[in-house]
């Protein structure tokens, strides 16, 4: 049952013992650890306290379960001060996962806090691949990575698992005599990674209203239609009417306020992840969308029924003009934009025009 030649191997002995504390399995090393001790091993039989008594060895134990039945599984590792034993030791202390793998990827070496994250013992950990520990994604990823070290010597990649970041980085390491095998390394670095999030978010958000603003559109939204050259893309581009005359009159905390409302407006009327609502700078606002321009002009209606129920019924009143425009295969940002910006200007001479025709005295 618990008999296994790649048990045989190891450099700690391993003893597994029925609920009735009766000896049922050692490997190679715990006999000798019993001989070099003078030990009989029926020994065992009598109680646990008297593990104690072996000298020169750190015991750990573990309950395991097979097939409903309980055993304690003890494992014996030297402490005697020999390098190899203090470089185990000392990779015990690393809060980094460290193991290391065959060239079929099974588990050969891995330290305390690899044992501890999955929360298995070492007779259930070692032989086993890694990437039975995980959900089906995962342990795809990890098999997929382990063909990528050994191809390419090593690989790295930082992930979000869980809701936490890892960065990992495996090695092929090569033994000789054809004999080969991954050296992994897997750190958590949730803190580090969320504040260089966080940072990021600062460097791309608008302060006041919490949208994208012109850094974003200049160094994201460039890239983004430079990397899609036959990708469509459409354009909003929008300002506030008389947004100088709100500020002079009301205050400029009133003007803040509308911007404000209106991102709030342009954020609810977006439905895509790909959708950015942008603050390119004073007034002026952008929605770029990755879809046509009919798709724009459904966004604009939702967001004209917005504004207007804003109107009647809360305390801030407010009306914006717009410029739509479509992106053509290959045109970039710069160009997109003076499209939808003549459209603005149009819309703008028009409201003006109207309003000079109502002025008139007859």
């Amino acid at each position: 049952m618990f008999k296994d030649t790649l048990l045989d191997n190891l450099t700690i002995g391993i003893l597994v013992l029925d609920n009735d504390l009766k000896t049922i399995y050692l490997n190679k090393k715990m006999k000798n650890i019993l001989k070099e001790q003078n030990i009989d091993k029926k020994y065992f039989n009598f109680s646990i306290k008297n593990f104690n008594t072996i000298e020169n060895y750190k015991i750990k134990t573990y309950e395991i379960k097979k097939n409903k039945k309980k055993f304690i599984q003890m494992e014996f590792h030297e402490t005697i001060e020999r390098s190899e034993y203090k470089l185990v030791t000392m990779l015990d202390t690393v809060q980094d996962f460290i193991f290391y793998l065959d060239s079929k990827g099974r588990i050969e070496y891995f330290n305390e806090a690899y044992a501890n994250y999955l929360g298995k013992s070492y007779l259930e950990i070692i032989g086993k691949k890694e990437s039975e520990f995980f959900p089906k994604e995962m342990a795809e990823k990890c098999e997929a990575n382990n063909r990528k070290a050994l191809d390419n010597g090593n690989f790295y990649e930082e992930e979000n698992f869980q809701g936490r970041w890892y960065q990992t980085f495996k090695s092929r390491v090569d033994l000789g005599n054809n004999s080969y095998g991954i050296l992994g390394m897997v750190k958590e670095i949730t803190a580090s990674k969320k504040k260089t999030l966080d940072l990021k978010e600062k460097v791309y958000k608008d302060i006041l209203t919490g949208i994208y603003n012109r850094n974003f559109y200049e160094e994201k939204m460039n890239k983004l239609l430079e990397n899609k050259k036959t990708k469509i893309f459409s354009m909003m581009l929008l300002d506030v009417d008389k947004f100088k005359k709100i500020n002079d009159d009301k205050g400029h905390d009133v003007g803040d306020l509308v911007l404000k409302k209106i991102a709030e407006i342009l954020k609810r009327n977006v439905r895509k992840s790909n959708d950015f609502v942008i603050r390119i700078g004073g007034d002026e606002l952008a929605v770029i969308i990755d879809g046509n321009l009919k798709e724009l002009e459904k966004i604009l209606k939702r967001v004209e029924k917005d504004i207007l129920k804003e109107n009647l019924l809360g305390d801030l009143k407010f009306n914006i003009s717009v410029g739509l425009a479509e992106r053509e295969q290959e045109e970039n940002l710069n160009n997109l934009y003076k499209k939808a910006d003549i459209e603005l200007y149009k819309m703008k001479y028009k409201k003006q025009g109207a309003t000079n025709e109502s002025n008139k005295v007859i």
